[in-house]
């Protein structure tokens, strides 16, 4: 039973080993060296026979070997815990309340301690709470799945919250953030109201980006004075989005995909613009950001104001929908049969359908090959 453990690609000690070290030789030798010599009842080798009857078990419950493997690394704590007493129930009351095998895996690295907490005293009352309210059932896993942290809050402080959200005028649809600061909560709905910001706009960035209200009082205060003078109308929904961005982002951060925008010719008034348009421009990673610029402006040869007047397109799936599309685009104009273009949303922004029809379809008698240079941009992302 030992060997077949250690044989195992990954379990907590190996994944430490991985993990830690720099050298897999000297891992290799380390391993041999030591664990050849555990004995089959020894604490080690139960460590590794629970490992293993935990990984069994998040098999069973629709984890692959990669999401184990990302688990063991961030977490390996996990496959200590009791596979039959302590992680199979919860997974089991997660299972019957909808919660997918993509849900439990973000629940396990993002709250893996959840899985610790009473189920009859915490979960299972935490749930009937949210139940009980006028919610559907996907409502609920949905926010389980953006909150998962709530199941672990004390029903009482849910409650609290809930009355005291719902007097501030938040919808029970947003109750994501039910175990949450709400002292913290109504000084900065106050701040972003005294502003001038519209109730709908607070509503809309709370149901979807629920961290704005949530964020370092004194911070949000700085941000919306940046976002001001930076030009943004308090009246319009990118206000809300630019002060979201200014709170999260470090002035190291924010240098540094500025340097990335500036490395591909980009001015700072060009910057400034693009972020003005979309102010989630500057919560992309500076990976993300490269990738598409380089695209557009090394490959696609077009000016780096395209993207600064739309920075939208940076948005949008780099395998799948930027470098097929565009490569059509490039044939296109290289034969002449359409201009170019000056804005990159009418062809990236469409549907499939529309840019099939618009672009592919119609120019398939004078030019039949199109619809293989578009294959083949979208069998990129299989290499």
């Amino acid at each position: 039973m030992l060997s077949r453990l250690l044989c195992k690609r990954v379990f907590p000690l190996q994944s430490y080993l991985d993990y830690s070290s720099s050298c897999s030789i000297l891992s290799h030798i380390f391993q041999n060296a030591f664990f050849s010599k555990v004995s089959g009842d020894s604490p080690i080798a139960n460590k590794l026979e629970k490992g293993e009857q935990v990984r069994t078990l998040l098999r069973n419950y629709g984890l692959s070997d990669t999401q184990l493997s990302t688990i063991s690394k961030m977490h390996p704590k996990v496959f200590q815990f009791h596979p039959q007493n302590v992680l199979l129930p919860k997974l089991d009351f997660l299972r019957s309340i909808g919660v997918s095998s993509d849900i439990l895996l973000k629940i396990i690295l993002s709250n893996h301690w959840l899985l610790q907490r009473n189920l009859e005293n915490q979960l299972i009352p935490c749930y009937n709470f949210l139940k009980n309210l006028p919610l559907a059932d996907k409502d609920i896993v949905g926010i389980i799945r953006r909150n998962s942290r709530i199941l672990g809050t004390n029903v009482e402080k849910i409650a609290t919250n809930l009355d005291a959200l719902q007097r501030m005028g938040v919808p029970q649809r947003n109750s994501r953030i039910l175990g949450t600061n709400v002292e913290k909560i109504a000084t900065n709905l106050d701040a972003l109201q005294r502003t001038g910001v519209p109730q709908s706009s607070i509503l809309y960035m709370m149901a979807h980006h629920p961290s704005l209200v949530q964020l370092n009082c004194e911070k949000l205060k700085l941000s919306i004075d940046e976002a001001i003078s930076l030009g943004f109308n308090p009246l319009r929904m990118l206000f809300v989005q630019a002060v979201l961005v200014l709170c999260e982002s470090s002035k190291e951060t924010w240098e540094n995909k500025v340097k990335v925008y500036r490395s591909f010719g980009l001015s700072d008034v060009e910057i400034k613009f693009a972020f003005r348009a979309h102010p989630f421009c500057m919560k992309l990673s500076e990976d993300k950001i490269a990738r598409g610029m380089d695209f557009f402006v090394n490959e696609m040869r077009w000016s780096p104001g395209i993207v600064a007047r739309r920075p939208s397109a940076l948005f949008f799936h780099f395998e799948k929908r930027i470098v097929p599309r565009c490569r059509v685009i490039k044939v296109l104009m290289q034969k002449g049969l359409v201009k170019e273009h000056r804005t990159l949303i009418p062809f990236l922004g469409t549907t499939e359908e529309q840019f099939l029809d618009k672009f592919v379809c119609k120019y398939r008698d004078v030019f039949p090959e199109l619809k293989d240079v578009y294959a083949s941009g979208l069998i990129l992302k299989h290499n």
